[in-house]
């Protein structure tokens, strides 16, 4: 290894270490995420610390332009290219590199999701009586609906003259406190 790496011109070894050095890099970066040690909080080129993910200039993307920088510029003067030519063309795929882990971490980062309930989602929705919902809000009955793709059983009450019976079908109109919901009744559809 050290009569190959004596063997290449000063240029090669600038580039190969690069190469080299970025990539160890961004493989510790790759197993510390894996092992939930890395990846809670991201340094932007601005210095602020955020954990968006979503900045296109922080460590991790600038990792990745070295890395792409380096091998590109290692395998073009292989070729036989002029320094110049090597420079630009590296800085390109390095930009890439470097454009395309941005990119990966902004899709990653949209799959994520907190599972909070959100009881708002569900103004609008038809559930299903489960408990009676006494008429004119005289007292809390129980509606199953669903929310954010969960099945949920709910306190509801109703502004509606007559008492909603399990089994009716009623219509989300508005949440009355953080887990309670004002309900109307839902006639059925003629058939």
């Amino acid at each position: 290894m050290t009569e190959w790496w004596n063997s290449i011109e000063l240029t090669s070894q600038v580039f190969y270490g690069i190469g080299i050095i970025s990539l160890v890099i961004l493989i510790c970066q790759m197993l510390l995420t894996l092992l939930g040690l890395g990846g809670d909080h991201e340094l932007d080129l601005a210095g602020a610390e955020h954990d968006s993910g979503l900045g296109l200039i922080t460590f991790r993307t600038l990792t990745a332009f070295f890395v792409g920088f380096g091998w590109a510029g290692a395998v073009f003067l292989n070729h036989g290219h002029s320094l110049g030519s090597v420079i630009a063309r590296a800085t390109v795929v390095g930009a890439a590199f470097l454009l395309g882990a941005a990119l990966l971490v902004r899709a990653l980062l949209k799959l994520q999701s907190s599972g909070n309930l959100d009881y708002s989602n569900a103004i609008g929705t038809v559930g299903t009586v489960y408990s009676t919902i006494p008429g004119g809000e005289a007292g809390n009955g129980q509606l199953e609906l669903m929310i954010q793709g969960r099945l949920l059983m709910a306190d509801a009450l109703t502004q509606a003259a007559p008492e909603l019976k399990p089994g009716s079908k009623a219509k989300v109109v508005a949440l009355v406190n953080q887990s309670t919901f004002l309900v109307e009744p839902v006639s059925p559809s003629p058939s």
